[in-house]
C-alpha cells in the first residue's frame, strides 16, 4: 500500500550535522521513476531552513510512528526504542493532521504533521498542507520575492 501525499518536518534539537542527515534521507523516499511527476520526491524548505514539506508517493511504513523512531535511532546511534513521541492533531482546511513530536532524554529533537492522516487522498493532504502554508505564510514565504 502507497499514500500520495504530503508530511513536513521540524527540527527541534538536531545539530546541523543531524539535521543534513536526516534531510538527505528524506529526499531520497518515494519511487525513482514514475509516469506522474508529482509522485516522486519533491520537497519545499522554510525560510530559516528548519523546516521542510515533502511530497511524493510514500510507502505507508514510512507514515508510521516506529519507521520515523528506526530512523531517528540510527542518526542518534541509540537504541530507537528509547525514543519517546507525543501525537497532537490540528486542524488545518478541514482535515485532521497528526503531529507527532519525537524526543529523546526529554529533548523534543523532530516534530513530523501528515497532513490530513493516513486516510486521505492526495487533494485531502494537500488541501490540509495548502492550508497550513497559508496559516504560517511568514514562514514560508518572503514577502520580497514575486
Amino acid at each position: 500500500m502507497s499514500f500520495h501525499g504530503y508530511f513536513a518536518v521540524e527540527n527541534l534539537a538536531l545539530n546541523d550535522s543531524q539535521r543534513d542527515t536526516r534531510v538527505q534521507g528524506l529526499r531520497s523516499l518515494g519511487p525513482t521513476t514514475r509516469a506522474r511527476p508529482a509522485q516522486l520526491c519533491h520537497w519545499r524548505t522554510r525560510l530559516d531552513g528548519q523546516a521542510a514539506i515533502f511530497e511524493a508517493l510514500f510507502e505507508d511504513e514510512v507514515l508510521t510512528v516506529e519507521w520515523w523512531k528506526v530512523k531517528l535511532g540510527a542518526l542518534f546511534d541509540i537504541n530507537h526504542t528509547t525514543i519517546d513521541h507525543a501525537i497532537a492533531s490540528y486542524d488545518w482546511g478541514g482535515q485532521q493532521t497528526p503531529v507527532v513530536t519525537f524526543s529523546w532524554g526529554g529533548t523534543p529533537y523532530v516534530r513530523v504533521a501528515l497532513f490530513g492522516g493516513t486516510g486521505a487522498t492526495w487533494q485531502e493532504s494537500g488541501d490540509a498542507c495548502r492550508a497550513y502554508l497559508a496559516a504560517n505564510i511568514d514562514e514560508w514565504e518572503d514577502p520580497d520575492q514575486p
